[in-house]
């Protein structure tokens, strides 16, 4: 019969607080003396005596079952181990003006805005709402580290002061990066793994060192023997990882220097290892929503830019893992699902191609895809995904998405009059153009 194996539980020396303690010595008095030490009563000074006796005495079992743990925390330091000490969450709010009001608001900057549970986020820099506006968004930070301040989308619904011209303030996505203090269990399962990092051997060994060195909130991939060959590129060494910060840009070659100096430490006789950047493809997004205006009266300009918020959110490549799709159905459903979309009458994701240095001056004024042909301007994506292409296959394992465009139409359910509102990210347009 095999062995069976399980975790190894905390050591505790004594589990009796104060009352049980009380308990079982007056028990013993009352036994110890046949019975003529029987008064136990609250005023009695038997009870007194007994009372700080346990007292003194569950004082000194709290440190005696503190000592494995200290024991423990010691060690850890001696390993080099460090604690997270916690981070704050980030949001983007979106601040909405009084119906009717035509001048513009001034949120200003410091402005604590809040969850129905009272968890506070306070606006890093000014907003305003212009005149021809009815909202404007804004980034805000948490009051406090935790993950508790991650709150899904809608949570922020109050501001701390009355602004003139100001109906209301939301989130229409969720809040990210809160991260609470390291717990001692977290600390020791990152001992022993580093431990285990002393002598890498599998590709989780190599993401584990690669995570412990990169920057928070990095994207990493180790690949298989058989992924680095789905790669257009040659690279030397055994050992292929991808890395790229939050957005998919490449890391700084100072990180990446540090990365391959800890792993040649760390790595068997005749293995090496390369690190490569992902591949980010820009992704345009046209969506067709019809709405009640006589039901929803906001403003057209305040919906275009909840569903361009919502789409920006779900095409980001901290939130896509390398080698992976995104989710065509998925974004139809929570465009679908907002409260004043009476029906999609079409939504297309086009996956662009980034332009490469030979065709450069070749492009429409835009790093994407569009090429001029006697003076017309041709787009041809790589892949156009709708309700009639539904399928579409990513087999290029260090790719991810990140959009680029999103074209918004709103149509009036009464006048059928549509208004388009198109929205470029710029810093990613930045960043191809640098």
């Amino acid at each position: 019969m095999p062995d069976i194996y399980g975790p190894i539980l905390p050591l505790q020396l004594d589990p009796r607080n104060t009352s049980a303690l009380v308990r079982d010595t007056q028990t013993k008095i009352f036994l110890e003396s046949d019975g003529s030490l029987n008064d136990f009563s609250p005023a009695s000074p038997l009870s007194a005596i007994v009372e700080g006796q346990a007292y003194a005495q569950n004082e000194l079992l709290y440190y005696l079952n503190s000592l494995p743990e200290a024991y423990t925390l010691q060690w850890l330091r001696q390993l080099g181990i460090q604690r997270s000490i916690g981070a704050r969450a980030v949001v983007e709010v979106s601040f909405i003006k009084t119906t009717g009001f035509t001048r513009s608001v001034v949120i200003p900057k410091g402005t604590v805005v809040s969850t129905s549970s009272e968890l506070k986020f306070i606006l890093k820099s000014q907003v305003i709402i212009s005149d021809t506006s009815t909202s404007a968004t804004g980034l805000a930070e948490s009051e406090k580290w935790g993950s508790a301040y991650n709150v899904n989308s809608g949570a922020i619904e109050k501001t701390s002061v009355n602004i003139l011209g100001l109906e209301g303030v939301t989130n229409f996505s969720n809040a990210k990066g809160g991260k609470n203090l390291e717990s001692v269990d977290n600390m020791k399962a990152k001992a022993f793994s580093l431990m285990r990092r002393r002598g890498l051997i599998s590709a989780e060994d190599y993401y584990n060192e690669v995570i412990s060195l990169a920057p928070a909130d990095s994207i990493v991939k180790v690949l298989t023997y058989e992924e680095r060959f789905n790669l257009d590129v040659n690279l030397s060494g055994n050992i292929v990882i991808c890395i790229g910060n939050e957005n998919g840009e490449p890391v700084s070659d100072a990180i990446k220097e540090n990365i391959l100096n800890s792993i040649r430490k760390k790595s068997p006789i005749g293995i090496s290892a390369s690190i490569i950047g992902p591949r980010v493809s820009p992704v345009e997004i046209s969506v067709s929503v019809e709405y009640d205006p006589e039901k929803y009266t906001s403003g057209v300009d305040f919906y275009a830019s909840r569903i361009n918020s919502m789409l920006s959110s779900a095409l980001n490549p901290s939130d896509i893992e390398l080698g992976s799709e995104f989710n065509y159905q998925r974004i139809f459903s929570n465009v679908y699902a907002m409260d004043f979309v009476q029906s999609i009458t079409s939504m297309s994701i086009k996956v662009l191609q980034i332009e490469d240095e030979e065709n450069v001056g070749n492009y429409c004024n835009s790093p994407f895809v569009s090429e001029r042909i006697n003076e017309v301007c041709i787009d041809t994506p790589e892949a156009t995904i709708d309700s009639i292409t539904v399928e579409y296959k990513n087999t290029d394992p260090v790719r991810t998405y990140r959009y680029c465009k999103n074209i918004v139409t709103l149509i009036s359910s009464n006048t059928q009059s549509p208004i388009t509102y198109t929205y470029t990210n710029q810093d990613y347009k930045s960043y191809l153009e640098a």
